[in-house]
C-alpha cells in the first residue's frame, strides 16, 4: 500500500507534466487545476490517469516508470476527450475506466517498438484508444454519444467541440494572436478558455524557456502557412487543430539540441504538419474520427526516425541523454562536446611507465616528415637534463636503455621484427631503418607501431592478444637510431613503413618547474616532459562505486545533523548513477580506470549528493602534488540572476560560464598514500560572481568525509562508518 501512495503521489501530478515533456512538479500543479476550468472533462481526465496508475500498480510494470507518467499521460487526454465530448453520468464513467486501461495497455505495447527503433509513441496509445472507443459507441449504440445537462457545466455553455471562435479586431493584430494562442494552448488540454491557456502558458515559460518561444515560432508558423495554403479559409478551420503546431515545436525542442538549425526545423515541422491536419482529416471524416494530436505525432516521429538513420551528422542533434528540459539538455550537450571534444572511441596511452622526454615531436626536424611526420620519440633525462650518465660512451649509460615498453591500448600484435643487434653508439643502422618493431591492431584501421626496441627482449609474439600497459619489449637502439630511444607512432595499416596518422594521446601529465599540467585527447609537444599517470590504489579503491554498493553518512548543515545514504545503480542503458535515498537525487558518472568523472545530475540541488557531485565533478586517479585540474560545468548550475535570459538566447549563443577546478592539497606519503585531501571550486559568473568551495577527504580506501562552504552555506559529511 505504501508504494501505491506513493505511485499516486508522484504519478497524477506527473501525468499532465509528461504532456510537455517535462518532469517539472511545480508546472505539472499548474496544469492540473488548467484541466479543471470545465470540472466534468478535468475530472474525466483524473479518473483514467488513477485507472492507469493503479492498473499499472497491479499489473508490476516499471514503478519508476509510472511515477513519471510515462503511462499515464495517454490516459490523461483520454478521459479528457471523453470528459469534455459526452454527458458525465455512470454509462461514461465505465468508460472511462475502460478507456484509462485502454490506454495503459496500447502504452506499453507501443513502448516496446519504441524502444527497438528508437522513435518515441508519444500520443498514438491515446489515438488507438479513443478511436476504438467512438467506433464500440456507435456500433453499441449506447446513447451517451452526444452532449446533454451535466452537474459540471458551466452556466454558458457546455463544451462540445474544439472549435476556437475569436472576435478579429483589426485595430489590434497582437490580441487577436494572443488569444488564439491562447485558446490553442488550452485545446492541448482540451478547455475552451483563454484563461486556461494564460495558466498553461505561463507554466510553459516557468519550466522551459525554449519551449515557451518554440510554441510561438510554431503557433505563428503555422498561421502564416494556413493564410499562405488557404487563403479563404474561414479561421475557425485554422483553429479547429492548431495545438499541433504548438506541440510539433515542443517536441523538437525537446527530442533534438536547440539550435539556429532546429528552430529553422520547426518551420518545415509546422508545414508538415498543416499538410498532414489537412490530408489526414479527409480520410478520418469519411469513418467519423476525429485527429487530435495525430499530425504532431506523426510529424514529430518521422522527423526522428530520418534523424536517426543519417551517416554524417553536422546539424539538428538528437538528444542522447534526456533530461526533461531543453535548457539543460543544449547546455551538457555543449559541455560534453567541449568537454570530450577530442575524445576517442580507443584510448591510445603512453608505452612507457614513469617520466620521459620528447626528443621529436610531430613534423620534427630530423627524420618527423612528410608522410611520416606524426610521431614521437621518447628518452629519459636526468636532474641535468641529459640523457646519460658519465660520458655516455656505452648503451648502459643511456637512462632509457632497457627500461620497459608497454602496450599504449589493448590490441593484438600483428607484426614483430627482432633479431637487429643495438647499435654502438653514435652509429645508425640505415638498412633496417626501423630496427626491431612491434606493430599492434587495437582497431578496424587503427595500429600502433613501436620501434628501436632491444634486440631480443620482446616479452610477446606475433598473434597475442595484449592489454593495455602489458610490457612488449624493452628500450633499445636498433636500427637508425644513434643512441637509445622509442619511437611511437599511430597508422592505419599494418606494416612496418606504414606512413603515420595523426590521432590524440587520450590522458597524460606535462612537468614543468615542479608543476603537474593534466592533458586529455592532445597531441605531446617537442621539448616537454610527460608522465603516463598510473593509478593510485588508494583513489582508485575509493572511486570504485559498484552496483549495490552504499555510504552513508552523518550530515551536519550548521543547523542540524541528519543521516543520508546513497547508493550505486546501473540503469538499462548500462549508465551507473549514485542515487541519494533521502532526496530522489541521481548523480551519473563514469570511472574509466584513469579518471572518475560525473555526466549528469537531477534532483535536488541542496542536497549533499549535488555538493558531492560538484565538489568531485572530475577526478584524476593518480597522485601528483599540487596537481590542478580543470572543466567547464554545464551552465545550467549557474544561479545567476542572468539565467532566464540566457536561457531565452542559449540556441544561439551563451554568455554565462561555470568553471571546475580542483587541487591535491596533502598526502601522507607521496608514493604510498593512505590518506589525500583534494580541494576543488565551482565559480559561476554572470552579473556577480558566485563560488562554492569543497574538500574531500580520502582515507582508508573509502571516502571519508565532503566539507562544502560558500558565502550563505557550510556543510560537514562524515562517512558513518568512521
Amino acid at each position: 500500500m505504501k508504494e501505491y501512495i506513493k505511485l499516486l503521489k508522484q504519478g497524477l501530478p506527473a501525468s499532465y507534466s509528461q504532456i510537455f515533456f517535462s518532469d517539472q512538479r511545480l508546472f505539472a500543479f499548474m496544469l492540473l487545476p488548467a484541466s479543471f476550468i470545465d470540472p466534468a472533462t478535468g475530472l474525466s481526465g483524473l479518473i483514467c490517469v488513477f485507472m492507469s496508475l493503479t492498473a499499472a500498480h497491479v499489473l508490476g510494470l516499471n514503478p519508476i516508470s509510472a511515477r513519471q507518467g510515462y503511462y499515464s499521460f495517454n490516459s490523461l487526454l483520454t478521459g479528457l476527450v471523453l470528459g469534455t465530448t459526452f454527458q458525465f453520468n455512470a454509462a461514461l464513467l465505465i468508460y472511462l475506466l475502460i478507456g484509462g486501461l485502454l490506454s495503459l495497455l496500447f502504452t506499453v505495447w507501443c513502448s516496446s517498438f519504441s524502444i527497438r527503433y528508437k522513435v518515441p509513441f508519444l500520443s498514438i496509445p491515446f489515438i488507438i484508444t479513443i478511436w476504438l472507443l467512438f467506433l464500440s459507441m456507435r456500433a453499441a449504440h449506447t446513447g451517451i454519444v452526444g452532449v446533454g445537462a451535466s452537474p459540471f457545466q458551466w452556466p454558458k455553455e457546455i463544451i462540445s467541440s474544439l472549435a476556437i471562435q475569436c472576435n478579429y479586431n483589426g485595430s489590434n493584430c497582437l490580441l487577436h494572436f494572443m488569444a488564439i494562442y491562447f485558446k490553442a494552448m488550452a485545446a492541448i488540454f482540451f478547455q475552451h478558455s483563454v484563461v486556461a491557456g494564460i495558466v498553461i502558458s505561463i507554466g510553459l515559460l516557468i519550466y522551459s524557456r525554449i519551449s515557451f518561444t518554440l510554441s510561438l515560432l510554431g503557433f505563428a508558423a503555422g498561421f502564416l502557412f494556413f493564410k499562405i495554403i488557404y487563403p479563404h479559409a474561414p479561421e475557425p478551420d485554422f483553429n479547429w487543430l492548431s495545438f499541433n503546431f504548438i506541440l510539433s515545436a515542443i517536441a523538437i525542442g525537446y527530442f533534438m539540441i536547440p539550435s539556429g538549425a532546429s528552430y529553422l526545423l520547426v518551420f518545415i515541422a509546422t508545414l508538415l504538419t498543416q499538410l498532414f491536419i489537412s490530408a489526414l482529416g479527409v480520410l478520418a471524416q469519411s469513418f467519423f474520427l476525429p485527429l487530435y494530436s495525430l499530425p504532431f505525432s506523426l510529424v514529430t516521429m518521422l522527423l526522428i526516425v530520418v534523424l536517426n538513420n543519417r551517416y554524417t551528422i553536422r546539424y539538428l542533434h538528437l538528444v542522447q541523454y534526456q533530461l526533461h528540459s531543453p535548457e539543460k539538455n543544449l547546455y551538457m550537450f555543449r559541455s560534453a562536446s567541449e568537454r570530450f571534444k577530442n575524445d576517442t572511441y580507443v584510448h591510445i596511452h603512453l608505452p612507457f611507465f614513469g617520466e620521459w622526454f620528447i626528443s621529436q615531436g610531430h613534423s620534427g626536424n630530423i627524420t618527423h616528415k612528410d608522410k611520416w611526420r606524426y610521431a614521437w620519440d621518447f628518452v629519459v633525462t636526468g636532474g641535468d637534463g641529459k640523457t646519460m650518465r658519465n660520458h655516455g660512451s656505452q648503451l648502459a649509460d643511456y637512462y632509457c636503455y632497457s627500461l620497459p615498453v608497454t602496450a599504449p591500448a589493448d590490441g593484438q600484435v600483428i607484426l614483430l621484427e627482432d633479431g637487429i643487434e643495438d647499435n654502438l653508439v653514435g652509429d645508425v643502422n640505415l638498412e633496417q631503418n626501423w630496427g626491431n618493431t612491434i606493430v599492434l591492431k587495437h582497431s578496424e584501421g587503427l595500429y600502433s607501431k613501436l620501434s628501436h626496441i632491444k634486440a631480443g627482449s620482446f616479452k610477446v609474439k606475433t598473434g597475442d592478444y595484449i592489454k593495455k600497459g602489458d610490457v612488449l619489449g624493452l628500450c633499445g637502439n636498433s636500427g637508425r637510431s644513434p643512441e637509445p630511444h622509442i619511437h611511437f607512432q599511430l597508422q592505419a595499416t599494418p606494416f612496418i613503413g606504414s606512413h603515420t596518422l595523426k590521432y590524440p594521446l587520450s590522458y597524460y601529465i606535462i612537468k614543468a618547474e615542479e608543476k603537474y599540467i593534466l592533458r586529455s585527447f592532445d597531441y605531446p609537444k617537442e621539448g616537454e616532459t610527460i608522465i603516463r599517470p598510473s593509478p593510485t590504489a588508494l583513489l582508485q579503491q575509493s572511486f570504485h562505486f559498484i552496483p549495490g554498493m552504499k555510504l552513508e553518512f552523518d550530515v551536519n548543515d550548521g543547523k542540524k545533523t541528519y543521516p543520508e545514504q546513497w547508493e550505486v545503480f546501473t540503469d538499462i542503458s548500462n549508465f551507473s548513477y549514485l542515487y541519494c535515498h533521502r532526496t530522489q537525487s541521481l548523480a551519473y558518472f563514469s570511472n574509466n580506470g584513469t579518471l572518475f568523472y560525473f555526466t549528469s545530475f537531477k534532483g535536488d540541488e541542496k542536497s549533499l549528493l549535488y555538493y558531492f557531485y560538484l565538489a568531485a565533478y572530475k577526478v584524476l586517479l593518480s597522485y601528483f602534488p599540487a596537481l590542478e585540474i580543470h572543466d567547464e560545468l554545464p551552465v545550467q548550475d549557474s544561479k545567476s540572476v542572468l539565467k532566464p535570459l540566457q536561457d531565452l538566447i542559449a540556441p544561439f549563443h551563451v554568455l554565462m560560464k561555470a568553471s571546475f577546478r580542483s587541487e591535491y592539497i596533502f598526502a601522507d606519503n607521496e608514493r604510498l598514500p593512505k590518506t589525500i585531501r583534494i580541494a576543488s571550486a565551482v565559480t559561476s559568473t554572470g552579473i556577480s560572481t558566485t563560488k562554492k568551495t569543497f574538500e574531500l577527504e580520502i582515507e582508508n580506501n573509502q571516502l571519508k568525509s565532503i566539507t562544502v562552504n560558500s558565502d550563505q552555506l557550510c556543510i560537514k559529511a562524515v562517512n558513518s562508518s568512521f
